[in-house]
């Protein structure tokens, strides 16, 4: 239960914190500016940026809550950093803290909801992956309840129609992945995809600073539960053509292009995935490759060494969880084409394991059956 809401409470990385945060144009337009710097990795141009805000306003919960966001992007993934994870968690509560007193002013309310949504949030996700089940169930328990104060804010503020979005697509989405928190549902408010999709592409088009986290999660339910690939193209692309840099958007811009077939286009991203020194993306880049070396090139004895090469890194929770189940799909379906049916239905069930993507569950599940 804990985990489905410190995901949908969660994915706060955009900063649609700070939509009524300022009166002053020059500090909206410093924190626009200033994210995008943060989303294309020139992490000193971004610091260089955000100062001039928190200057200005060193009291405010937006000051400690851009610095974690800055520790968050600069330390990915970051539960793999422990130095990194305390000075985040400090930096939450104090945004926690200078949000709260906010709290007793009528006019700062709304402001004062985003900021405490985003502290909880993102510290039930921290705790999430630490394996800190309790506290995270405690914190996601908290943000949801200043989530649920959103829902009637999307049209004053579109700002709100990132977060609802995102609840109102994974309340359902969650739980057909996950089956066994179906009997704890019953406790939340009920959700919708297809509104979660439009508030998601509402998101995009009409927010200012949950804008570029709106396309990536509207991307990422397309890529991952619509398989929706030309959809999921569109907004991929458009990422990895402003933040070249990011390698986030890199990674799923060339696992898009591969979903679709585009192999010479995937070819030379998973080169430039090869050359970050990190096993997110040395996971990534070797899954493409054998992808790439068994689809196209029909070439199975390469495609099995690089699936193997994948398999030689710990899956990330957030991030690679998936390519370990299309490696073991992808060795199961060399072991089939081998006559080894036991050994492919061992990998079959391993990718089972491990997948979320529903295009990877449906081929496990069909090929075990046959």
């Amino acid at each position: 239960m804990n985990k489905l809401f410190t995901f949908i409470c969660l994915q706060l990385f955009s900063f649609s914190v700070a939509a009524q945060l300022l009166n002053d144009n020059e500090s909206k337009q410093n924190l626009i500016k200033g994210l995008d710097k943060l989303y294309n990795y020139e992490f000193r141009e971004a610091d260089a940026i955000f100062h001039k805000v928190k200057a200005k306003y060193p009291q405010h919960p937006v000051t400690p809550l851009l610095s974690a966001l800055q520790v968050q992007w600069q330390n990915l993934p970051l539960e793999k950093n422990p130095k990194a994870v305390s000075t985040y968690m400090a930096l939450l509560e104090k945004c926690r803290a200078s949000a709260e007193s906010m709290l007793t002013d009528p006019n700062k309310k709304a402001e004062a909801t985003f900021f405490l949504l985003a502290s909880h949030g993102y510290t039930a996700l921290a705790y999430t992956y630490r394996k800190e089940s309790m506290k995270a169930a405690n914190e996601a328990r908290k943000a949801y309840g200043y989530m649920k104060d959103g829902f009637g804010m999307m049209e004053r503020n579109p700002e709100f129609y990132f977060t609802s979005g995102l609840y109102n697509y994974y309340r359902v989405q969650y739980p057909e992945t996950h089956p066994m928190v179906k009997p704890v549902m019953i406790f939340f408010e009920n959700g919708n995809k297809k509104a979660g999709l439009t508030q998601l592409e509402l998101a995009v088009q009409r927010s200012i600073f949950s804008r570029v986290e709106a396309a990536y999660y509207y991307m990422n339910v397309n890529l991952k539960y619509e398989l929706n690939y030309n959809k999921a193209l569109t907004y991929a692309d458009q990422l990895h053509d402003k933040y070249p840099q990011n390698p986030i958007y890199l990674m799923r811009y060339t696992e898009t292009l591969i979903m679709l077939g585009k192999y010479d286009e995937a070819e030379h991203k998973i080169d430039l995935l090869h050359k970050i020194n990190s096993p997110v993306y040395q996971i990534a880049a070797n899954l493409f490759d054998g992808l790439l070396a068994e689809k196209s090139k029909r070439n199975d004895k390469l495609a099995l060494e690089l699936y193997n090469n994948v398999l030689k890194n710990e899956p990330d929770e957030r991030y690679t969880k998936d390519y370990y189940a299309m490696t073991y799909i992808g060795i199961g379906r060399i072991a089939d084409r081998a006559g080894n049916k036991k050994r492919a239905d061992e990998m079959y069930k391993k990718a089972l394991d491990y997948a979320e993507n529903k295009g990877v569950i449906a081929e496990a599940k069909k090929n075990l059956a046959n």
